[in-house]
């Protein structure tokens, strides 16, 4: 089955960086660079979610001059199964874990 997100993809225009955190995760939206946050963050720092009016983010944000030179642009993701046979080895994720005894090597 496959899984749709709709993520918030903001361009911060002003000339200062914007720093807050979401469930410890740190979102940094360094001045005039783009990054996408996941819905739960968008709506956390920005009350954002998807079909929203801009002027309720815009109170919720709180600061029109701020505001003004935020874009925001929802994007959809989707995430689908991979269907694998027992031969199949797919890759992990994560990085395998070393022991102490190849960390200290």
């Amino acid at each position: 089955m496959d899984r749709i997100a709709v993520h918030l993809r903001i361009v911060n225009g002003n000339d200062f960086t914007i720093e807050d955190r979401y469930d410890g995760v740190p979102y940094i939206f360094e001045a005039g660079k783009t990054l996408t946050v996941p819905p739960e963050a968008a709506l956390h720092i920005f009350g954002w979610h998807p079909g929203i009016e801009p002027r309720v983010v815009e109170t919720h944000v709180n600061a029109k001059k701020f505001f003004a030179k935020l874009e925001f642009k929802p994007v959809t993701f989707k995430t689908v199964e991979v269907v694998s046979g027992e031969d199949d080895e797919l890759p992990s994720p994560l990085a395998p874990r070393q022991t102490s005894r190849e960390a200290t090597a």
